[in-house]
């Protein structure tokens, strides 16, 4: 059984606080400074009675950004609402004692009074139940406290959401929508091909929320965490964060191919080595220690390049940079090479240089001449836990001031490969 858990439990009285924050004023600062801020807002509310987290913060920077007004509501029944440009801060009006003092009353009237107010009494104890214990209300959501659920609503008291599911807890009914009429409107397993199997909005789990092949608008296509050789995990169009726009391995013109933010995994296995998983399929990100993002899945070619000493000569000088970034995922300091796997270098001199560029430690290498094959340039890389490091690798074939026919119609043609390596002891 779930665990069931009350936001009237949490010890906290309400009061006519408010608070109230500028958010065009608030739009102009960084992240960081954001979330400093929301956090300071937060816990002027909460007067320390409730300890303010990231996921608190995070509920209400998804409806600062959104382009209509919005409400969140928060452990304690903290409503914040989002009204043109200001964010206010109140506390939703606690109703439990006057719910009491009409139940104890009802005894002293007769027949179906007595009947109606216990029943709706008990009704609202199966409102705002918090599944997971971290204080946000999960399943059957009262968004305008009416006493009747609005969102991700239990209809069969399993703890299941059945009805106005939303989607990442965005409180905003996405899956088992009922309509007027009483049929339903994008619904969970959908089962489109009549095979027994799911392919629309599946709920690998069981836990009453889709998880692969989520169609969000209800239009019979998957949108997002898209598993395209049915081995149910989820392979293009991840939505990581919720926010119901791709992070990870995006197929933009929908051909079952990767075309940014494409990814290689890395698994760590028991502390020896790492299985490394590229391409599209067989992504799990749940297991995963180490993922690199490629901003593009394309290497770099340099085809008929002229030196860059002929800048501003009616020439091509430009080769494009190649950009990824390097995530470690868990709570122990990875370690990783990188490499080159060279497809084709004609080039005989050796003017055809690249260079490293990162942050956060990340390795960093001056100008130096491309290799002519497969090659580690990088070895045993260090990234802290949960970091994420960029890179940028750029190119140049270097002028020397003199004419260097020998360079032209020269072609390079390479890619850059990340492995996750053995821990040190």
């Amino acid at each position: 059984m779930a665990k069931r858990k009350k936001d009237e439990e949490i010890n906290i009285t309400k009061t006519s606080k408010r608070e109230e924050l500028n958010l065009k004023e608030f739009m102009l600062l960084d992240s960081k400074k954001q979330d400093s801020i929301l956090k300071e807002k937060l816990d002027s509310m909460y007067d320390g009675k409730i300890e303010v987290t990231k996921k608190h913060i995070d509920k209400v920077l998804n409806i600062c950004f959104d382009s209509k007004d919005n409400e969140v509501y928060l452990p304690g029944s903290l409503r914040v609402e989002k009204i043109g440009s200001r964010l206010i801060f109140t506390f939703k009006k606690n109703n439990n004692m006057f719910l009491f003092v009409l139940f104890a009353l009802a005894f002293l009237f007769v027949g179906g009074f007595a009947t109606y107010m216990g029943v709706h009494y008990l009704a609202r104890l199966e409102l705002n139940i918090d599944i997971d214990g971290d204080g946000i209300a999960d399943l059957n959501i009262d968004l305008d406290d009416d006493g009747i659920c609005d969102i991700n609503c239990d209809t069969d008291k399993d703890d299941l959401p059945d009805r106005n599911i939303d989607y990442r807890g965005n409180r905003k009914p996405i899956f088992n929508i009922l309509l007027e009429d009483g049929s339903i409107f994008n619904p969970i397993n959908q089962d489109t091909d009549g095979d027994g199997v799911c392919d629309i909005n599946c709920d690998t789990n069981d836990d009453g929320w889709p998880d692969l092949n989520v169609d969000i608008d209800g239009d019979g296509i998957v949108d997002f965490d898209r598993d395209i050789d049915d081995d149910g995990i989820k392979d293009l169009d991840l939505d990581l964060d919720g926010d119901g726009v791709c992070d990870i391995n995006c197929d933009e013109d929908k051909d079952n191919v990767c075309d940014s933010n494409c990814t290689n995994v890395s698994v760590d296995g028991n502390g020896g080595g790492g299985s490394s998983q590229t391409g599209d399929g067989a992504m799990d990100f749940t297991t995963a220690s180490l993922i690199v993002i490629f901003d593009s899945t394309d290497g770099v070619i340099a085809d008929n390049v002229y030196p860059d000493d002929q800048v501003g000569q009616g020439v091509n000088t430009t080769i494009p940079s190649i950009g990824f970034t390097v995530q470690n995922t868990t709570n122990q300091t990875i370690y990783y090479n990188i490499s080159w796997t060279v497809l084709e270098n004609t080039f005989t001199s050796t003017n055809f240089w690249y260079r490293i560029t990162s942050n956060n430690d990340g390795f960093n290498q001056n100008w130096t001449t491309a290799p002519t094959s497969d090659y580690t340039f990088a070895s045993r890389v260090a990234i802290e836990p949960n970091t994420t490091q960029e890179y940028t690798v750029d190119f140049t074939l270097h002028g020397t001031g003199e004419p260097q026919n020998y360079d032209q119609g020269r072609i390079f043609s390479g890619e850059v490969f990340v492995e996750m390596i053995e821990e040190n002891s």
